[in-house]
C-alpha cells in the first residue's frame, strides 16, 4: 500500500496492513481469534459474523473449527481475496448498518473494528440487534483512556444492551504488532492517522471482551 492510499483515519483495522514480507499483520498473529471463541462458549456450527473481515483469516479460522462463518466489510479489495479463500458468505458494506434480520445470529466478531466506528453506541446498538437472546459479541480492539478515567468502552457496551463477561488487557499483543508495523512502514504515523499518541495518558491499549446479549438495553439512542 502506498502512502497515498493511506486512508486520513489511518490503517488500523482496515484488513491491509502488511508486513516487510507482504504478509497480513494482525495483533496476535489470529491466535485471539481462538481464545475469544473459547473463552465466549461457543457451540460448534453456531453462526457467526466477522464484521471488518477483511482477507478473511478469521473466518478460515472459523470454518476449519466448525462453525458457520459470514463476513462484512467495506473494502471490495479485502474482500475479493476473502473470496477466494473461504467459502462464507460475503457482503459489501458498513458494519454499523447489517443487511440481517432481527436476532438471526449466534454471535458477532469484531476485531480492531468497534474504534473505526463512527458511531460506537450505534454499531453496539445494531449488533444487538441481529444477535439472538443470549447471543456472544467477540471483541478485541484498541481502546484509548479517557482523561476522565471512565471506561467508555465498557459504558457503551452496557448500555447497548449487553453484560460483560470477558475483560482483559491484551495490550502486550499490540506491541509486537507495532514493532513489525514500525519496521515496514518506518513510523506509526501510517497506523493511527490524525489521532495524537505521543502522550502517555492517550497511549491506545489492546484488550480482550466477550459480552451477552441481554433482553433489553440499558439506555436509548437519544442518550
Amino acid at each position: 500500500m502506498t502512502a497515498k492510499s493511506i486512508p486520513i483515519s489511518g490503517l488500523f483495522g482496515c484488513g491491509c496492513v502488511e508486513g516487510a514480507a507482504g504478509e497480513r499483520l494482525r495483533p496476535g498473529d489470529g491466535a485471539i481469534v481462538g481464545e475469544l471463541v473459547e473463552r465466549a462458549g461457543l457451540r460448534l456450527g453456531a453462526k457467526v459474523l466477522d464484521v471488518g473481515c477483511g482477507a478473511g483469516d478469521s473466518l478460515a479460522w472459523l470454518e476449519r473449527h466448525g462453525f458457520s462463518g459470514i463476513g462484512i466489510d467495506r473494502d471490495e479489495r479485502v474482500l475479493a481475496i476473502a473470496a477466494s479463500r473461504v467459502n462464507a458468505a460475503l457482503f459489501q458494506g458498513d458494519g454499523a448498518r447489517l443487511p440481517f434480520t432481527d436476532a438471526c445470529l449466534d454471535a458477532i466478531l469484531s476485531e480492531c473494528s468497534l474504534s473505526q466506528m463512527a458511531d460506537r453506541r450505534a454499531a453496539l446498538g445494531e449488533w444487538r440487534r441481529v444477535l439472538r437472546s443470549g447471543g456472544r459479541l467477540l471483541l478485541a480492539d484498541v481502546d484509548w483512556p479517557g482523561d476522565d478515567g471512565r471506561d467508555g468502552l465498557v459504558e457503551d457496551i452496557g448500555h447497548a444492551g449487553f453484560t460483560l463477561l470477558v475483560d482483559e488487557d491484551r495490550s502486550a499483543v499490540l506491541a509486537g504488532f507495532v514493532a513489525r508495523f514500525i519496521f515496514h512502514y518506518g513510523s506509526l504515523d501510517p497506523l493511527w492517522g490524525e489521532r495524537d499518541c505521543s502522550a502517555g495518558r492517550h497511549r491506545p491499549r489492546y484488550r480482550l471482551l466477550v459480552a451477552e446479549r441481554t433482553a433489553e438495553p440499558t439506555g436509548s439512542a437519544g442518550q
